[in-house]
């Protein structure tokens, strides 16, 4: 179809693996700072669309860290879609060769090989075919910066006021519909006691103690929160990060927690987190002496819920049905650049790519080849359908 086949894809793929673009966020003292930022990765792909004959745009949405847009102009004045994958990767500590593609047993391996490498590869494939012979509406393409941090790529691109139809973000799905996402709010609370020497501990105000008594009331809080949708379930609280303890014999005085809840579409993040925010506060009068600081959240990524028979659901439905394949309809309770499509772009967006995303961030990510054919014939037939 079109140069839709698996030695395009793994070219493609081998590309996206062997020039780095871990998000700068990642970045640490000592780390080698070639590895950090999408540039050399937008400038390369850029280099193989103009290989084919074809055009795009890099748009800096921060120095060194640019969008690659790209887009196909449709016959006939159809509904407008726009596609979204990303380029940038999460960190690499612990992976052996993270940029040396590896193929074995029909699997493409390497950081960024799956996500989200398997989903612009399929992107970039289907719009070279459809600019060979274009459908009824206009496509375009972007390959965003910052979808593992921020998300300021996909924010950048629907502020620009350009309007969309329809929408898909490029994630690895297993080829099914995702229509429905959990949200993400992050925030820190600081507890602050007063220390003492181990010797004498009773004159001490333990901030481990009280952090382990905030953990038992977010805990019992959780406990009432019942509701669930029917593709998410229940939302979810997890502690990731609990640091305290100053001198070995030193009553600890300072923790610092770090919380992430994943909510659903029916929450409000900002009622959540002020909510959490009374219920940590609270500890100051039962153990007097405690401070409380609960900051403001330093993630705030939007849930959605796109209805069932929205046109772009049904219509990759149908896609599926052709081949053969179930409707497969589902919820995920990861995020991604979908929900700012959706709840800031006002575009209805599925999110829908080649691969599973239990590879993503682990240290042997790979992606099916044979999942990223399918992926690209998909979109065509997609683009096809949608006049």
């Amino acid at each position: 179809m079109n140069g839709i086949n698996r030695d395009a894809a793994i070219e493609l793929l081998k590309l996206i693996v062997s020039v780095p673009s871990v998000n700068p966020a990642f970045q640490r003292e000592g780390m080698d700072p070639t590895l950090f930022g999408e540039e050399r990765l937008a400038r390369a792909l850029a280099q193989w669309i103009e290989a084919q004959g074809l055009s795009s745009e890099l748009d800096f949405v921060e120095p060194g860290r640019p969008n690659l847009i790209m887009r196909v102009k449709g016959t006939s004045g159809g509904p407008r879609m726009l596609w979204e994958g990303h380029l940038d990767t999460v960190q690499v500590t612990n992976m052996a060769a993270p940029f040396s593609p590896r193929i074995e047993g029909g699997r493409l391996y390497g950081r960024g090989a799956v996500d989200d490498g398997g989903c612009v590869v399929a992107f970039l494939l289907a719009m070279r075919a459809l600019a060979a012979d274009p459908p009824a509406g206009d496509v375009d393409f972007v390959a965003a910066m910052d979808e593992e941090f921020g998300f300021k790529g996909v924010t950048h691109h629907v502020a620009r006021g350009e309007t969309y139809a329809l929408g898909v973000a490029g994630e690895p799905t297993d080829l099914a519909v995702v229509r429905a996402c959990k949200g993400t709010v992050r925030w820190f609370v600081e507890l602050r006691g007063r220390p003492a020497h181990t010797a004498k501990p009773h004159e001490g105000l333990s901030a481990v103690t009280a952090g382990c008594k905030l953990l038992a009331a977010y805990e019992a809080e959780m406990a009432t929160r019942t509701m669930a949708h029917p593709l998410l379930g229940p939302p979810t609280l997890t502690c990731t990060a609990f640091e305290a303890g100053e001198g070995p014999n030193t009553v600890p005085s300072k923790s610092r927690l770090r919380f992430d809840y994943r909510y659903l579409p029916t929450e409000d993040s900002m009622a959540v987190h002020a909510h959490f925010k009374t219920v940590a506060e609270r500890l100051e009068s039962d153990i007097p002496g405690l401070s409380v600081i609960v900051e403001p959240p330093f993630v705030d990524s939007s849930a959605m819920d796109v209805p069932e028979d929205s046109r772009i659901v049904e219509e990759m439905c149908a896609v599926r049905a052709e081949r053969g394949l179930p409707r497969e309809v589902i919820g995920v309770p990861y995020g991604s650049d979908a929900t700012k499509m959706v709840n800031v772009g006002a575009i209805p967006t599925i999110v829908f790519g080649p691969g599973n995303i239990d590879q993503a961030h682990s240290l042997d990510e790979y992606v099916e080849i044979d999942q990223v054919v399918s992926a690209a014939e998909m979109l065509v037939a997609l683009a096809r359908r949608v006049r």
